[in-house]
């Protein structure tokens, strides 16, 4: 997997795990503030520190010890000294693990700390007796809250991580057994229905003054409680889309080298492993089109490959169509008299010259045959005016030759010969071995008229069909009717010059 090449700082192994400590004290945290709430609310300080010694007694000892257990395998491969398939389901599961640490050590510490007066505990007790319906509902709503948060906490946590680690080491998670929708339901579940459990459980169990303290403890708690769980929920559920939504704004933008890191087990987190799977097909599609075209025409490659019956052919396609066919002269003899390395070189400079002519007037080079070209302009890419478009073409070429000087100061003077017709563009071949090529009467006219050229001492002869089609008469010479081998009638033929 390829990570992504962005410029973030790198942060080290130890801050990385020190992070995750950090978000393992929020339960500690939200407890502490629960405290502070009900002894300002009662009036009581001196409950404070009692009540905080036993929060750090379950909460600091016993989660951190947890968490230490948990984050050790994760630990050693930060450090080098574990695969990541050794870690990778522990990685994948931190969020729940750490949620039940959580729940493991905090619902012994609020029952503890509700049933002091009832086991005659008064080391860290309330101030008074609780009643059975607010026992029930602090021990539900109290843990609960606090399994879910840190849930939230650490996945958002492991979101950092795991872009953290896809950065560096270029891993993903690859497991996915978790389900987003349980996630959000929890989430609406606590955040719904939380406040009005204890509040139902304050109203079953107090009257008074007590019922308005206990109440106003339970409405102030929960609100903290909520905008705690409001952030940490909305940080662990909309990073991940967020950075989906920047992935695929960014393919939209044909950029392909994209890549997301995978950070939870759920649906979410398999959206993004689909995406980096989609995103590599993707360029592999691309790269494939790009290369291909270098051997056949751009247009043919991207409609080989985008046949949805994957044969590997394009489909066939008929059309008219101006043929182009252009042959070196004195290719022969210049090929005696120097030696095959020379030869390529020479021919290689020389397309780099005619090629790219043909290129900007819309033409498409269907096969190199030896020293020379076979090019078509209207198919398989749809050209209007391809006609006039090969023409300019044929004209550009020479005007580019007649100053164009290649190795030990050789010109390389060209004959082209031009004809427009019905051809038809096919995939020929075996299973093993295709070639695409346009095939018809006019292919075979044109290739006739390039030889012509001999005869005439021409550099550019056209068949009538292209000089009427393209409107050219005007700088056109008539130069008669000439038989063609394998045409049944004559061929009337011009030679192009320069437009008036």
């Amino acid at each position: 997997m390829k990570a992504p090449t962005d410029a973030a700082a790198h942060l080290s192994p130890a801050r990385l795990v020190h992070r995750y400590y950090l978000a393992m004290s929020v339960p500690f945290l939200i407890d502490a503030v629960s405290v502070l709430v009900y002894s300002a609310l009662n009036s009581a300080p001196e409950v404070v520190l009692p009540s905080l010694a036993i929060t750090t007694l379950f909460l600091a000892l016993g989660v951190g010890a947890g968490a230490w257990l948990l984050m050790r395998p994760i630990r050693h491969f930060i450090e080098g000294r574990a695969t990541f398939g050794e870690i990778e389901l522990s990685l994948a599961r931190l969020p729940r693990h750490s949620a039940t640490i959580v729940g493991v050590m905090y619902a012994p510490m609020v029952a503890l700390r509700l049933l002091s007066h009832r086991l005659e505990i008064t080391f860290g007790a309330t101030l008074q007796q609780v009643a059975w319906p607010d026992v029930i509902a602090n021990l539900t709503v109290g843990t609960g809250f606090n399994v879910v948060l840190t849930f939230f906490v650490v996945a958002a946590y492991l979101d950092h991580l795991c872009e953290e680690l896809f950065r560096t080491r270029g891993v993903n998670i690859g497991t996915f057994g978790g389900r987003f929708r349980r996630k959000v339901a929890l989430a609406i579940l606590f955040v719904s229905f939380a406040t009005m459990v204890l509040i139902a459980a304050d109203m079953l169990s107090y009257s008074g003054d007590r019922l308005v303290r206990e109440a106003s403890s339970d409405i102030t708690t929960s609100a903290i409680g909520t905008a705690f769980m409001y952030y940490w929920i909305s940080n662990a559920l909309t990073r991940p889309i967020t950075r989906l939504d920047g992935g695929l704004r960014r393919v939209a933008d044909n950029d392909y080298t994209v890549r997301l890191p995978v950070t939870s087990d759920d649906e979410l987190g398999h959206a993004a492993s689909r995406f980096n799977q989609m995103v590599e097909g993707l360029a592999e599609k691309a790269y494939l089109r790009d290369t291909f075209g270098k051997y056949v025409s751009e247009t043919v490659a991207a409609s080989i490959l985008s046949n949805r019956g994957n044969t590997g052919r394009s489909i066939d396609t008929t059309a008219e169509a101006t043929l182009m066919f252009t042959d070196i002269e004195g290719f022969t003899g210049l090929s005696e008299s120097t030696t095959p390395g020379e030869v390529a070189a020479l021919l290689n400079a020389y397309l780099h010259t005619v090629v790219p002519v043909i290129q900007r007037h819309g033409g498409i080079v269907n096969s190199f045959i030896g020293d020379g070209l076979f090019v078509s302009f209207g198919l398989p890419r749809p050209m209007p005016d391809h006609a006039r478009a090969a023409i300019a073409a044929a004209i550009e070429i020479q005007q580019a030759l007649s100053t164009a000087r290649f190795a030990r100061d050789f010109t390389l003077p060209t004959r082209i010969g031009l004809n427009t017709g019905p051809v038809i563009g096919v995939t020929i071949g075996t299973d093993n071995r295709l070639s695409y090529t346009l095939l018809g009467d006019a292919v075979n006219v044109a290739a006739r008229i390039e030889q012509f050229n001999k005869k005439f001492g021409t550099r550019i002869l056209a068949a009538e069909s292209t000089v009427a089609a393209a409107g050219a008469e005007a700088f056109c010479q008539r130069l008669g009717t000439t038989d063609v081998r394998g045409h049944h009638d004559g061929v009337v033929i011009y030679n192009v010059g320069a437009p008036l």
